[in-house]
């Protein structure tokens, strides 16, 4: 009885150990409950715009944006964060000191309501919740705003907006070598729809723990759902077209570093993503509607936006640099 008993747990032993290997693998990044990074994010535009035989007006445009994640549970499939808008600045106004003041005052709210995402042990996020909640957070009482905001940042394209770090991830293809996969991507062009982009990622070179990684990628128009128009507004779009001139982008990955056998401990844990820039180049024309008069309306725009980890990223319990305000006080996921 004493032999079984043992055997019974030596074997419950080897099972237990096997388990934990393959949760810890399965884990994006490795990470663990109470992880937590942030990246901040650039983004310039530039568009101009022809209205019939009107002469071409440009406009430029730059925003600076944090996002916050926190894990909050890790499971063998899937990674379960919590995201959070810690900060917006906006470069320039609308040169209303009203309308600057409330739109600052409303982004302030984001924070107050948590996006939670499922991410799978590849880098793709699989599942979001509390999107609509954040944008009747910033609408308030206005639906208009919150159409608009529906509009100009549909769930697709706010999910692939969060999901960008998680880019820099090398999946486990098997026998593939690793250097080469894929991302698809939205980014909406508010009431012309969008571009939908699959995007394939290369580690173009290699040295020590970190990787560079180009992007390129199949871009094509995705048209505003038919409704999107037909609701009384001031303005309304018809006859869409639009085409990606071009599309491309870098990236920096930070390789996970492998411990030694005389040191197993001296693993510094931290996020693979450094950096990821993505650039659009993108012509289209439209009939535009305004007052009951029709016009047609030709444009080029150029958007660029840039992220970077930010250096008080906690891995393993262990925060890397100063601790943030926003970091001492965790928000608890919406029901």
């Amino acid at each position: 009885m004493q032999i079984r008993r043992q055997h019974f747990f030596s074997v419950l032993s080897v099972c237990a150990v096997s388990v934990n290997a393959a949760f810890a693998q399965s884990a994006v990044w490795g990470l663990q409950r109470e992880d937590r990074f942030s990246v901040e994010t650039t983004i310039d535009r530039e568009t101009i715009v022809q209205l019939a035989d009107s002469a071409p007006v440009t406009s430029t445009s730059r925003e600076q944006l944090e996002l916050e994640y926190l894990v909050w549970r890790v499971t063998p499939l899937e990674t379960v964060m919590q995201v959070r808008v810690v900060l917006f600045v906006r470069i320039g106004n609308s040169g209303n000191a009203f309308t600057d003041s409330l739109f600052d005052q409303r982004l302030k709210l984001l924070e107050r309501i948590p996006i939670m995402i499922a991410v799978d042990p590849n880098g793709v996020v699989t599942n979001m919740s509390g999107y609509m909640e954040s944008l009747k957070q910033f609408a308030g009482p206005d639906q208009n705003m919150l159409q608009l905001l529906q509009e100009a940042c549909p769930q697709q394209s706010f999910q692939s907006w969060i999901g960008r770090p998680f880019w820099m991830t090398q999946p486990d293809n098997g026998d593939e070598d690793g250097k080469t996969w894929e991302r698809v991507d939205q980014l909406s062009l508010g009431l012309m729809g969008g571009l939908r982009t699959v995007a394939t990622c290369r580690i173009e070179s290699q040295e020590d723990n970190s990787a560079n990684v180009v992007v390129a990628g199949a871009t094509r128009h995705i048209a505003p759902p038919p409704d999107r128009n037909a609701s009384p507004r001031s303005v309304s779009f018809t006859g869409v077209k639009v085409k990606a001139e071009s599309f491309s982008g870098e990236g920096r990955m930070l390789l996970p570093e492998k411990a030694t056998d005389d040191d197993p401990t001296s693993v510094k844990l931290r996020p693979w993503f450094a950096s990821l820039t993505l650039n659009w180049s993108i012509k289209g024309e439209a009939n535009v509607k305004s007052g009951g008069r029709s016009q047609k309306v030709t444009f080029e725009h150029r958007q660029k936006q840039a992220s970077e980890l930010q250096p008080n990223y906690q891995m393993g319990r262990r925060l890397s640099g100063a601790r943030p305000p926003s970091f001492r006080t965790p928000l608890k996921p919406a029901p």
